[in-house]
């Protein structure tokens, strides 16, 4: 079964498809837009990136299925990203979101024991996985995101290719930051979508000045969404570090509690310094009027980004 956002892949033809479900592939699209009855649905779009195989192998993290991912793209060039491969109790959680979703576009129903096998527990790294969209009163990444940087007392590591902060977040971190916690934040340079590229950039200036480091990846473009807290906490998966993944999208994250993932994941993350460039206050402050200015309109639109 494939389960394809509308806005998302709007690309996809009939003609792409078909040979698809010749196959005998399951094919749907979520949440289709139909312009005669435009509404506020419109907006709301599947951002999950999940694949679940067998029930026993689960997949969850920035990757979607697009050539730009294999460094096709002449554009961006080398796309660096993070996916988790997961085993164990954790995959059937990612199987109901999947199946949850799949009855809401086609009405039929996955939540049965058949698709659901024995799991065969080893040693354990205790994994939480949290979904998150318009369909639920509780923001339920982004106060994951939160409580984990409300809780940091030596280091916070964040990789996002979208910094678009809500209040709760933004004053977070600036708090974190000034009762000494170490914070680095990873960004693209090259931007995928100018809007938010500048929007993003609107927040660097109360960064830096509370503190957090920010740094700009040069290599090509980064597109993994990771945070890790004190090498004990991690958090890999679909949301952004953006208002949009806090509240528009259906979005799902796999929350790690381990210290062997976090020591993975921050070896990667100071790799990916390693082909970054740290934004100075002295360097951002020399900006030029029509950067502030692009940054200052971005703003006004980012609960739209």
């Amino acid at each position: 079964r494939l389960l394809v956002d509308a806005v998302g892949c709007w690309r996809l033809t009939k003609k792409f498809l078909k040979p698809l479900r010749e196959a005998g592939i399951k094919v749907s699209p979520f949440s289709p837009v139909e312009f005669p009855l435009i509404n506020s649905r419109l907006n709301f779009r599947n951002h999950r990136k999940i694949v679940v195989v067998d029930g026993l192998i689960g997949f969850v993290g920035g990757v979607n299925i697009a050539d730009k991912y294999l460094h096709k793209s002449s554009y961006y060039g080398y796309w660096r990203d993070t996916h988790l491969r997961i085993t164990g109790g954790a995959v059937h959680s990612l199987q109901a979101i999947f199946a949850t979703d799949w009855h809401f576009c086609t009405g039929e129903n996955l939540l049965l024991s058949e698709f659901f096998p024995a799991q065969i527990e080893q040693e354990v790294n205790p994994v939480q996985i949290v979904s998150s969209g318009p369909d639920s009163n509780w923001e339920s990444i982004m106060q994951g995101f939160f409580a984990m940087i409300a809780l940091a007392l030596k280091n916070i590591n964040i990789v996002t290719p979208y910094l678009i902060l809500n209040e709760s977040i933004l004053t977070a971190i600036k708090i974190a930051s000034l009762s000494g916690v170490d914070i680095k934040i990873i960004v693209p340079q090259k931007p995928d979508h100018l809007l938010v590229h500048w929007g993003s950039r609107s927040y660097y200036q109360e960064l830096i000045q509370a503190g957090v480091k920010i740094y700009e990846y040069q290599k090509g473009f980064i597109h993994s969404k990771i945070m890790t807290i004190d090498g004990v906490i991690s958090s890999i998966g679909t949301a952004n570090m953006d208002i949009r993944s806090f509240t528009q999208n259906f979005e799902v994250n796999a929350f790690v509690y381990s210290y062997e993932v976090a020591a993975e994941l921050d070896a990667v993350f100071t790799q990916d310094l390693s082909n970054s460039k740290q934004i100075s206050w002295e360097d951002f402050n020399k900006r030029p009027v029509s950067s502030r200015i692009l940054e200052s309109t971005a703003r006004l639109f980012s609960p739209l980004l």
